[in-house]
């Protein structure tokens, strides 16, 4: 189960909260973020004392025991930034999700309708990969405009006569050595209507 599926289950995570639940949800997200930040700083100082320490010992023992309390604390180190990572990518899908949802108004009924459709496991895929920008409207329209036909694949092509009939000509084309005859392709429109 992903993140989106735990925050907001089967739904669509676009309209299964308010945007000022989003926000709530994304301040305290944020807060985990910087606690980790702090214990992975803490536990950096934590390394350099103990190397300090160690350094300054003349029993091979003491030694031993600083080297073996350094390799637990870089363990733990590594273990907290696998955390870190995943908790800012939930993070910027959250982010995402509320600009998407500011801007909601904007958005073209198209993108909007596939961004709806979207289950929450394929629009945490789609949203991991990108960051929108709130200052910048047209970046991410275009970037919500590409997510969107790229998740649509093959279903777009069904949905969209004028599309099937292009994507026909094109593939006509490719058989051919000449180039494919559009006029061919409408009279091939009108004569199935």
């Amino acid at each position: 189960m992903g993140f989106l599926s735990s925050l907001f289950g089967r739904g669509n995570p676009i309209d299964t909260l308010s945007l000022d639940d989003l926000k709530i949800t994304e301040i305290q997200l944020t807060k985990k973020v910087d606690d980790i930040h702090a214990e992975i700083r803490r536990n950096d100082q934590e390394v350099q004392r103990y190397y300090s320490l160690a350094k300054e010992t003349t029993s091979r023992s003491e030694e031993i025991g600083y080297a073996g309390r350094i390799k637990t604390l870089l363990l733990q180190k590594d273990a907290k930034l696998a955390t870190l990572a995943q908790r800012e990518k939930e993070l910027r899908v959250l982010s995402n999700i509320i600009i998407i949802k500011e801007q909601e108004k904007d958005l073209p009924a198209g993108v909007l309708k596939r961004l709806y459709s979207l289950s929450p496991e394929e629009m945490e895929k789609k949203l991991i990969g990108i960051s929108l920008d709130r200052s910048d409207r047209t970046k991410t329209l275009d970037l919500l405009g590409g997510m969107t036909t790229s998740s649509i694949g093959a279903s777009a092509e069904e949905e969209d006569d004028d599309l099937a009939d292009i994507l026909s000509t094109i593939r006509g084309g490719k058989t051919q050595s000449a180039p494919p005859n559009i006029e061919k392709a409408s009279l091939q429109k009108k004569e199935r209507e």
